[in-house]
């Protein structure tokens, strides 16, 4: 037999679990753009379900306030619904061969001057990879998830797309390119209620494509149109922000509010395991697990504007 280009004193097996897997899990669940920008709300230790409740106020004549008298004239009423934020189950299983990670690993780790802290056991590269491409089907389902398929929570845009409270706005004929990407992003701004339109936490979210037609469009204008670029990258329209959201489709846009709409998972629950097969079965390999929940919604559908 050949000589093995490895030798591991120690065995990788790893056993993490509730709050020792949370930095694991953090990074494998908030890594994505939109939670690691905090452009959604993230809400940990969810057992179950968590009630997102909706409360309405209105005025009886249109007006909550009234001209004062004598008397107790009732001038208002309260509505109160909630929606539910019920986050799945899923699991990561998946097995690797040592011999395969090996030299990214050692090249990480003699480049760590280089590029910054890296990890420095093989156990944490392998989670640490794992946890990277997790993050990046999180944020797919975020926005486009369909909980039909395997592997997959309800994302916002199934969502948003059945609820009659939603403003809908068509999305144009033919796609969205650099030449149409302004006014399609008016209709988004044009059709936000003015209820939530300037409120500090508005986003607009767009996909990748859209991002990038979006920037073509304001160099084409010379790059100089401080309304639609400020703070540097910090992409705005009209006064309200763009926030990168690569896991949204292509020709969709979401308007709404960080507070309003969420991320939930119940981090006690969550579990980080790596089993290493080789005083099991003879070989060289390491199987991944990983254990957690994951799920979105919001609560006031007629506060976010859907294009598509």
């Amino acid at each position: 037999m050949a000589n093995k280009k490895y030798n591991f004193a120690d065995t990788v097996t790893s056993n993490y679990a509730g709050e020792a897997a949370a930095g694991y899990m953090s990074d494998a669940l908030l890594s994505g753009t939109t939670l690691a920008e905090n452009n959604i709300t993230f809400l940990n230790n969810v057992k179950y379900k968590a009630n997102l409740r909706k409360i309405t106020i209105a005025g009886t004549a249109g007006n909550l306030m009234a001209d004062s008298t004598c008397d107790f004239n009732d001038s208002g009423t309260l509505t109160y619904a909630e929606r539910v934020l019920e986050p799945l189950d899923f699991d990561v299983n998946m097995q690797l061969c040592k011999e395969d990670y090996l030299a990214s690993w050692e090249g990480a780790n003699m480049t760590a001057g280089l590029n910054g802290t890296l990890p420095t056991s093989f156990a944490d590269y392998i989670i640490g990879q794992t946890a990277a491409r997790v993050s990046q089907e999180i944020e797919k389902n975020i926005w486009d998830g369909n909980d039909a398929n395997n592997g997959q929570f309800d994302g916002f845009k199934k969502l948003l797309a059945a609820d009659a409270d939603v403003t809908d706005v068509a999305a144009v004929g033919g796609g969205l390119a650099a030449g149409n990407i302004v006014a399609q992003l008016g209709l988004v701004v044009d059709a936000i209620p003015a209820a939530v339109y300037g409120k500090e936490d508005l986003r607009i979210f767009i996909p990748t494509s859209a991002w990038r037609l979006y920037i073509q469009a304001q160099a084409a204008l010379g790059y100089f149109n401080e309304y639609n670029m400020r703070e540097g990258w910090n992409l705005s329209y009209n006064g309200v922000r763009l926030a990168h959201a690569p896991g949204l489709a292509d020709d969709t846009m979401v308007a709404g509010r960080v507070s309003n709409m969420f991320f939930g998972s119940d981090g006690s629950n969550s579990e980080v395991k790596l089993l290493d097969m080789t005083n099991l079965d003879g070989s060289d390999n390491i199987r991944a697990i990983m254990r957690f929940t994951a799920g979105v919604n919001y609560a006031f559908g007629s506060d976010i504007v859907l294009y598509s």
